[in-house]
C-alpha cells in the first residue's frame, strides 16, 4: 500500500499510523517491498458489518478499506471466525506486503503462533495471559503484588500485546522492530514464547512508573504504553526500542509452558467457564420453559457457542488433554 500513488494524501491520518511519528515513509523499509504491482481485487463487495467497520478504523481511503476487507472476508471464510486484532495485524501487514503475501501470513500466525486467539471466545489467550501472570509473580514479584493489589487482570492487559501483536501500542519504529526480530522468528520456530519474553521486558523498562502509580487509570496508562506520559514521549523512542531489543534477555527454556498451560487452566478459568456455560444454559432452559408451544413451531438450533465445546477445542489445538 505504501506505494500506492494516492496513499499518503488519502490515509495520513488513517488510525493505523496514529503511532508513525514520521517514521514512515522509510526508505529501508520502502526498498524491502518486492514491487509495486497491484493485485487485481476479486472479491464480493458484500462484506460482514464488523468487518466493514474494522476496516474503516484502520483506514480512511475506500481503496485501503476495500483490500482489507478483502483480505478480513477471506481469513473468516477460513478460519470460521473473526476477531477484532486480526484486522489491526492485517492492517499493519499490508503496508508493505500484497494482499496474498499478508493472507499467508497471517494463516500462519494462526496455525502455529497465535493458536486460538483469533476466535470469538479466546480463551487460549486468556490461558497464555494467566501463564504471563504466573511468570511475573517469578520475575517481578512487586509489580504483580501492585497489580494484584489493584486488581488489574492479566487478561484486561495484555489483550493488545498479544493478540494484536502489539499493532496500536509500540510506536512503529519499535513495531518495525518488533516483527523483524521477534515475530518473523516465531513463524520459523512455530512458538509464541517471545510474546512472554516482550512483556517481561515491558514491565521491567516501566517498573518504577508502574509502582509509584497508585490510580488504576495510571496504572492502565503505563501498561498501554499511553503516548501521553512522559516517559513514552513520540521524540524520544529510545525506551520502547529498548523493550524490544531486550526481550531475548529472558531465557524462559527452563518452564514447561504445557506443563503450566494446565496449571493455570485449571486453577483459574475452569471454573469461571464451566460457571458461565452452566448460566447460559439455565437461561435458555428459563426462556425455553415461558415460551409459548405451537404444533407449527419448530425446534430452534442453539445460537450461542457452546462455551465448553469450544474450549475443548482451544486444549486440544494447544496440546492440553
Amino acid at each position: 500500500m505504501l506505494r500506492r500513488v494516492d496513499f499518503w494524501k488519502e490515509e495520513r491520518e488513517a488510525p493505523i499510523l496514529r503511532l508513525n511519528y514520521s517514521f514512515l515513509p522509510s526508505t529501508k523499509i520502502l526498498e524491502r517491498i518486492d514491487d509495486d504491482i497491484e493485485e487485481t481485487s476479486t472479491g464480493s463487495l458484500n462484506y460482514e458489518r464488523i468487518i466493514r467497520h474494522d476496516a474503516e478504523r484502520t483506514f480512511v481511503g475506500p481503496a485501503q478499506q476495500r483490500t482489507l476487507m478483502e483480505v478480513l472476508s477471506c481469513l473468516q471464510n477460513e478460519f470460521g471466525s473473526y476477531h477484532q486484532a486480526m484486522s489491526y495485524v492485517a492492517g499493519f501487514l499490508l503496508l508493505t506486503h500484497s494482499p496474498s503475501k499478508v493472507i499467508e501470513t497471517m494463516r500462519q500466525l494462526h496455525r502455529t503462533v497465535l493458536v486460538g486467539y483469533w476466535t470469538a471466545e479466546p480463551v487460549a489467550f486468556a490461558i497464555d495471559a494467566y501463564v504471563f501472570d504466573y511468570l511475573l509473580a517469578n520475575h517481578e514479584p512487586e509489580i504483580h503484588e501492585h497489580l494484584a493489589k489493584n486488581y488489574i487482570f492479566p487478561e484486561t492487559y495484555a489483550q493488545k500485546w498479544f493478540t494484536t501483536l502489539c499493532v496500536g501500542v509500540l510506536p512503529f519504529e519499535a513495531l518495525f522492530l518488533f516483527f523483524d526480530t521477534h515475530v518473523t522468528q516465531s513463524l520459523i520456530e512455530a512458538s509464541n514464547i517471545f510474546l512472554f519474553q516482550f512483556a517481561l521486558s515491558l514491565m521491567k523498562h516501566i517498573r518504577e512508573g508502574l509502582l509509584n502509580s497508585k490510580k488504576v487509570a495510571d496504572i492502565y496508562g503505563y501498561l498501554r504504553l499511553d503516548p501521553s506520559l512522559p516517559l513514552f514521549d513520540p521524540k524520544a523512542n529510545d525506551l520502547t526500542i529498548s523493550i524490544v531489543q531486550h526481550a531475548k534477555d529472558y531465557d524462559l527454556s527452563q518452564y514447561d509452558f504445557v506443563h503450566l498451560r494446565q496449571k493455570v487452566f485449571e486453577e483459574k478459568l475452569k471454573a469461571r467457564l464451566e460457571a458461565a456455560n452452566r448460566a447460559h444454559k439455565e437461561n435458555k432452559e428459563s426462556q425455553d420453559s415461558i415460551a409459548t408451544s405451537s404444533d407449527d413451531d419448530e425446534d430452534e438450533e442453539e445460537t450461542v457457542p457452546p462455551t465448553m465445546e469450544n474450549l475443548v477445542t482451544h486444549m486440544k489445538q494447544l496440546r492440553i488433554e
